[in-house]
């Protein structure tokens, strides 16, 4: 009966921590949304005065006197090179690509176990683990202890 009286106001005092600590995350989590909220103001603000600086330089830049080559245009200045890439094609592989038209010496093979479906035929035998359907002691699964004992209370 004493521990019971015990036990209860102990579990008075967790719940006052829980509920002190869900405060201090709600401040903290509303703190960082609002400071998020700033670094993203603060950099929309920064990308836009970077846009108009480059659409200014881009407006002043007289293309007859830049240099060409095969990807870009350049024109350099004592304080940095000011260059626009040209347009080019790329190749791209598409995600739904055919096995056939690829050498296989490109081809990658990646496998993969289905170990939920696996799992439902192995056994655990002491520190081995083996399949049921064969006997067989797998060397490719290792039993794990899970650890036990911890005190969970639910309030």
């Amino acid at each position: 009966m004493n521990n019971d009286y015990q036990m209860e106001k102990l579990i008075v005092e967790l719940k006052e921590f829980t509920e002190e600590k869900e405060r201090l995350m709600l401040i903290a989590s509303k703190m960082r949304d609002e400071y998020q909220d700033k670094i993203n103001m603060y950099q929309d603000e920064i990308l836009k005065k970077e846009q108009y600086t480059k659409d200014v330089i881009y407006s002043l830049i007289e293309v007859d006197k830049m240099k060409n080559n095969k990807t870009e245009q350049s024109y350099r200045l004592p304080s940095a090179k000011i260059s626009i890439k040209k347009e080019s094609k790329v190749m791209k592989l598409k995600p739904e690509y055919d096995c056939e038209e690829i050498p296989d010496k490109y081809l990658q093979t990646n496998v993969t176990v289905k170990w939920s479906e696996f799992k439902k035929t192995l056994i655990i035998n002491g520190d081995d683990v083996v399949n049921k359907d064969t006997g067989e002691i797998l060397k490719s699964v290792e039993v794990q202890t899970k650890i036990g004992g911890q005190l969970e209370i639910k309030l």
